[in-house]
């Protein structure tokens, strides 16, 4: 070998002096989701140890125990990824699946939607509100329902699966909503930002999602309760109809997310004059027997 060669090979980087590439993006963001997971799993986790079932008590409200309280009730197992937990628990627990039109959804006479509760707020003026967006945008009740019906929907928030089970099955059957003019807004104590991640993380809704961080809000609309030096905090799923003049006129709360689209069809077109009138009539005497049954 020559001494060219010698001095050739002398000035290549050794295997130990080559600089050791940076991991690529994607195997980066990969390890940030298994550890959120791993996070989220731990949590869970130690909610269990801590609060055998057998050993909660009758009135825990907390968020976590009503999740777990959802899922037994339906055999599901969370597997971290909040959109197929969605998804699964809409397939376990949703009875009323919208697949016809919506002509065929209102003159469906046989039908028999449910009442709703005879909660504080109906018949009463809209509570109104100015709460951000996931893009810190506020909005506000009066101007989202001008002139139009609203649902709104009051849910735990995005770290529960069936709580977001809800906006996942109102964004499916949205297109009828629409139809009859209707918009929707969802309502949560997380906050924006935390929104706008699990957005980016799992895809946005076609309505306005809410941050009501200080459950002002939420108070007002009857599905929050400050805790107590005897009471925990009490936070409850509402999903609730406003007319076009911006009055409640159907309510229901509850620790399971209210998943019967039709009803909250059914209830807007009615409002509005739009039902047949074989099923209005229907529709008018399954609501005072089903109200009779409750009361």
């Amino acid at each position: 070998m020559s001494h060219a060669d010698l001095k050739s090979d002398a000035s290549k980087p050794s295997p130990s002096d080559t600089p050791v590439p940076q991991r690529e993006w994607g195997v980066k963001t990969f390890l940030a989701f298994l550890f959120v997971v791993t996070v989220l799993y731990g949590t869970i986790l130690v909610y269990h140890l801590k609060n055998p079932i057998d050993q909660v008590a009758a009135d825990d409200q907390s968020i976590l125990e009503q999740c777990r309280q959802v899922c037994l009730k339906y055999g599901l197992v969370s597997t971290g990824h909040v959109r197929n937990d969605a998804e699964a628990y809409l397939e376990a627990a949703q009875i009323n699946k919208l697949t016809e039109g919506l002509s065929a959804i209102l003159a469906d006479a046989e039908f028999r939607p449910q009442s709703g509760q005879p909660l504080p707020l109906i018949q009463e003026a809209a509570p109104d509100f100015q709460l951000p967006d996931d893009q810190k945008t506020e909005q506000q009740l009066t101007k989202l329902g001008k002139n139009r019906p609203m649902v709104v929907v009051f849910y735990l928030g995005y770290g529960c699966s069936h709580c977001v089970a809800q906006l996942l099955a109102l964004d499916k059957d949205r297109h009828s909503f629409q139809e009859l003019d209707a918009n929707i807004v969802a309502i949560s104590s997380d906050t924006s930002e935390h929104s706008a991640e699990r957005f980016k993380e799992y895809g946005r809704f076609g309505f306005p999602v809410l941050a009501d961080t200080d459950n002002i809000v939420s108070t007002q609309w009857g599905v929050y309760t400050p805790a107590t030096e005897e009471k925990d905090e009490v936070v409850l799923h509402g999903t609730f109809i406003v007319d076009r003049n911006g009055k409640v006129i159907w309510g229901e709360t509850g620790r399971e997310p209210f998943l019967d689209n039709k009803t909250l069809l059914h209830v807007i077109a009615k409002s509005q004059g739009l039902l047949p009138e074989a099923t209005s009539a229907q529709t008018a005497s399954g609501a005072t027997s089903a109200t009779t049954v409750r009361n």
